[in-house]
This record gives structure tokens, sequence and C-alpha cells, in this order.
């Protein structure tokens, strides 16, 4: 059972209320419930913001709205970020550890700690260690510091860890093109893309402030390089002029000769 589920299971038993009345309170089904409890599923912040409202005050008595998770449960994008980055600027990685972030959190995150090197030094130290969501939300902030140097360390965890890989295309898949999670995570592994489809990667990729995204999108791009050639080439090109990091620069001219950017 993930720390997560635990917390939740024991704010829900603590307030008397069984898994099919909570079910019935927050409108998930009682196996999906039971599922993010038993750390099956991930739970989502609309899943935390769920038990934070059916359960009100027997909930706020707990830890759930003192710690880690009552910051991710209530608040904005802003306070959300505020409060994860007071936690990285003092070397705890807690906040990080049981929620994918979104990209507006990492972009926040990362405009308040890219000029901290201790801030730096810990995301790309737990961007190598510990659970997959520490991993890739390190890598994701580093993504977005608009940093070379980070950002080419940020790309280095997609290239080479699987799992970050994994979910960090995932969530830009599911951001750009509009998919739905589980669909934009298949084509984390397979699939092409449509005409419309490259044309949004192809911006994507002269995207600013994620250095993961544009290695991401490098990387869906050389996969559908057969359906449109001529505008997957003109994309890269284009990008290859104005790239900084390194391990996206590798990447593009990677994809541009025809070879696996996942192979270098």
């Amino acid at each position: 059972m993930s720390q997560l589920g635990a917390i939740l299971k024991e704010a829900r038993t603590s307030a008397g209320l069984s898994l099919a009345g909570m079910a019935k309170r927050t409108g998930y089904s009682r196996s999906h419930i039971g599922n993010i409890e038993n750390g099956v599923r991930q739970a989502t912040p609309d899943v935390i913001r769920k038990y934070e409202e059916a359960l009100g005050d027997s909930l706020k008595r707990r830890s759930l709205l003192l710690g880690s998770l009552g910051i991710l449960a209530a608040g904005s994008e802003d306070d959300t970020a505020t409060a994860i980055a007071h936690e990285i600027t003092n070397g705890r990685s807690g906040l990080l550890t049981e929620l994918q972030t979104s990209h507006a959190t990492d972009k926040a995150i990362a405009a308040i700690v890219s000029q901290d090197a201790a801030s730096l030094a810990a995301l790309n130290g737990w961007s190598h260690r510990g659970k997959a969501v520490l991993r890739v939300n390190s890598a994701g902030i580093l993504a977005k510091t608009r940093s070379a140097l980070a950002g080419t360390e940020a790309v280095s965890v997609l290239r080479t860890d699987g799992d970050v890989r994994e979910l960090y295309a995932t969530a830009v898949l599911s951001r750009v093109l509009v998919l739905p999670w589980e669909d934009a995570a298949r084509w984390t592994t397979s699939g092409t893309l449509s005409d419309v489809q490259i044309a949004r990667m192809a911006e994507e990729l002269a995207n600013p402030y994620d250095a993961g995204a544009r290695w991401c999108a490098t990387l869906a791009l050389y996969r559908s390089r057969d359906s449109d050639p001529e505008a997957v080439s003109g994309a890269l090109l284009s990008a290859l002029r104005v790239e900084t990091a390194a391990e996206n620069l590798r990447a593009i001219g990677s994809a541009l000769a025809g070879i696996d950017p996942l192979k270098i």
C-alpha cells in the first residue's frame, strides 16, 4: 500500500465511512477507491479533493490537510508550486513522491528554484533515485528551468530511464495532442502521428519552457517520419537552429539521420 493510499484509507475509516459510502459521496466507483487506497491505482488531485469534500471536518482533523496531501489537494497551481518549491529549497522531496505534478506546476516551481544551485543539485540527485514519480517530477522541474545544462540533465534521464520516459512522454502527448491519459500512454511505445498531430508536435519543438517536452516531440516525430517526411524533416531542421540543450541537439541530429534517438 502506498503512503498516499494508506493516509486516504485512514482518513475514511477514522470518519466511520465505508468504501460504498465514500463511493457515493465522491462519484467514484467502490472498486476505483479501493484500488487507490490499496496502492493499485494512483490518486489524482481530483480524488484527494473529493475526499476532502466528503470528509470535511473529520478529514481536516487528520494529517491529510496538515501535510503534503493537503497542499496538493487545496489551493491553486501557484499555491502548490510555492509549497513544493519551499520544500525543495529545504532539501525535502516528500511533496514530489506521490503525485505526478502538472506541466503548469513544474513551470511555476522551476521559476522559483532555477537560480538556487542547491535546489537544482537536489533535483538532479532525486531524478536518478527513489520512486519513479519522484524521478519524473524532479526531471520535469529541471527541464523547465530554461537552463541548457539542467535541460540536458533532465533529458539524459528521459533517454536512459524507461519508467520516467513513459510517465513524462504520456504527460506530453496527453497535453499537446489532447488525448486521454490511457490513450497517450499507449502512444509512448507505438503508433504514428496524423498530419494534425505532426503539426502540433512540431510546435512543441519550439516550446522554450520544457526541454523534456522538446525531446519527447523529437522522438514522436522520428517515429512518424514515414507519414510526412517533408513536414517532419522541416520541423526538426528548424528546431536544430535554436535548440540549446546538448541532449536535444543529439536527438534531433539522430532523428534527421534516420537513427532512433533512443539508440544514441
